[in-house]
């Protein structure tokens, strides 16, 4: 397989070329001209690899957003008509850069067509790459446009249209602090009612001290979720709630408004060290192979056509074809067992969600450690947090693992009672943000009386069929950019 890959990117090396792909790239310096033209046909090949976004395909998932080397970015930034201290900024703040007609290239039904057509026909705009906002320059302001908003805009048309138009006009609140609304509904009779719009449109913060008080909290929250048509709660446990940058100097310019309220960062795997791989044809290339290799496996434990059995709740307008259902079922190969995802992982189970939040994990060479870790009586932002997604069948993007990996033999993600969290992409890789309902930080005194053993989430080969097929092909060589994880 590896022998058609390397000519299918041959050939569209090839055809990336061509005088006249390049020449559609107008006000583009010569070498990023012909930069975009290389990534929008290789986008052809990652597309036919599987490695495509199922939902939001606006927000891209490897295809770079634009051409422009690491070491020129100062100097494109400085072209833009914008304010210069965002021009001072933008790595600090995690701000970036759109091609719209690399957008329209890659993605014909995204809205880029309609933006160049309606006059922004500029080589580039200022992109958030948290959020998927695009900035436009006109009549001398700045207006913002979200590129990845495919779900967001199918559930808008199943509304009644007086408040669809409401909830379009407050589009960037709305869409990012639905989590934080479904949060404070869930806990109404636990909190008293906020009026500060800043803190509404922030996920509640809860502190327990003890394993009882999280079953007691977990307690309330179901049943009032029972109440609530559709609504499954899932968890994710990280020792540290680690956060977006702060942008408070953006939201003075009027720049990123819904950066007054600071997130926490679930930026997927996938996207934390992906920038490392764009300024070199090679590393680039490199990474498309090896994601490519991990699908090929997952192919292998999961064939095309299986997801005809499966029994999915994604039905309206988070419904996802078959393709899409295949690309979270090998997502979830690759997120479990060693490879970078966009997708974030959660759990059905709440205690699984706080023996992840109660641990460190050492990784080095695929071979992990899990060490029990204590906190002090720092501020609380340190301490390690459940988080908690109010999720809702056929609106949100997410699958959970009896839906998409029944009978695989894939007991890591089985004995995690995993599910997948999806939508985010290169565009918008925070997207997951926005499903956030609830924070629950965990005491200094916390304690799990009946802890999990490590061995018991992540079973060895002798139990876990996929892992033990896995460790038969080249995945298992740990000098992989992304090798094989096991316990050490």
């Amino acid at each position: 397989m590896h022998e058609e890959w390397k000519t299918a990117l041959l050939e569209a090396k090839n055809a990336a070329s061509r005088a006249s792909s390049i020449r559609g790239f107008k006000g583009l310096h010569k070498e990023q001209a012909a930069r975009a033209s290389y990534f929008t046909e290789l986008a052809k090949v990652i597309k036919s690899l599987g490695l495509s976004n199922p939902h939001e395909k606006s927000a891209l998932t490897i295809e770079p957003a634009h051409p422009v080397q690491s070491r020129y970015l100062d100097r494109a930034f400085e072209k833009l008509n914008i304010n210069p201290i965002i021009r001072e900024r933008h790595k600090d703040c995690r701000l970036s850069l759109v091609s719209l007609e690399m957008l329209r290239r890659y993605s014909p039904e995204s809205d880029a067509r309609k933006m160049m057509e309606s006059g922004f026909q500029s080589p580039l705009y200022l992109l958030d790459p948290l959020y998927g906002f695009v900035y436009l320059p006109r009549n001398g302001k700045i207006h913002n446009h979200c590129l990845a908003i495919d779900v967001w805009s199918s559930h808008l048309k199943s509304m009644p249209v007086q408040l669809s138009e409401g909830l379009w006009k407050n589009r960037a609140d709305d869409m990012l602090s639905g989590g934080a609304f479904a949060g404070r509904l869930l806990l109404k009779d636990l909190i008293p009612p906020e009026t500060d719009p800043i803190k509404l449109a922030s996920p509640p913060v809860l502190v327990v001290n003890s394993e009882s008080e999280l079953g007691d909290l977990i307690k309330v929250l179901k049943d009032s979720a029972s109440n609530l048509p559709g609504v499954e709660l899932w968890f994710r446990g990280q020792s540290q709630d680690y956060q977006t940058p702060d942008r408070s100097i953006l939201t003075q310019l009027n720049i990123t408004p819904y950066s007054n309220v600071r997130d926490s960062d679930f930026t997927p795997s996938l996207y934390r060290k992906y920038d490392e791989f764009l300024d070199c044809e090679s590393h680039y290339e490199g990474l498309v192979l090896e994601l490519a290799e991990w699908v090929y496996y997952a192919k292998q434990i999961i064939p095309s056509g299986s997801q005809a059995n499966i029994n999915t709740q994604a039905a309206g307008v988070a419904a996802v074809n078959a393709s899409g259902l295949e690309s979270y079922q090998r997502g979830l190969i690759l997120q479990q067992y060693g490879a970078p995802s966009a997708y974030l992982d959660i759990t059905r189970e709440h205690t699984i969600a706080a023996w992840f939040a109660t641990r460190k994990c050492i990784a080095s060479n695929g071979k992990m450690e899990y060490k029990s870790h204590s906190w002090n009586e720092r501020s609380s932002e340190d301490w390690p947090t459940i988080y908690v997604f109010p999720l809702v069948k056929g609106l949100h993007t997410y699958l959970d693992l009896n839906s998409i990996l029944s009978g695989s033999g894939a007991k890591r993600p089985e004995r995690q009672q995993c599910g997948l969290l999806g939508g985010a992409g290169n565009l918008a890789r925070n997207y997951c943000a926005r499903y956030l309902g609830v924070k629950i930080r965990l005491g200094p005194g916390f304690k799990i009386s009946n802890a999990y053993d490590a061995g018991d989430l992540f079973p060895s080969e002798s139990e876990d069929d996929v892992l033990k097929h896995l460790k038969q092909t080249c995945l298992a060589n740990v000098n992989r950019r992304f090798s094989l994880s096991e316990l050490a």
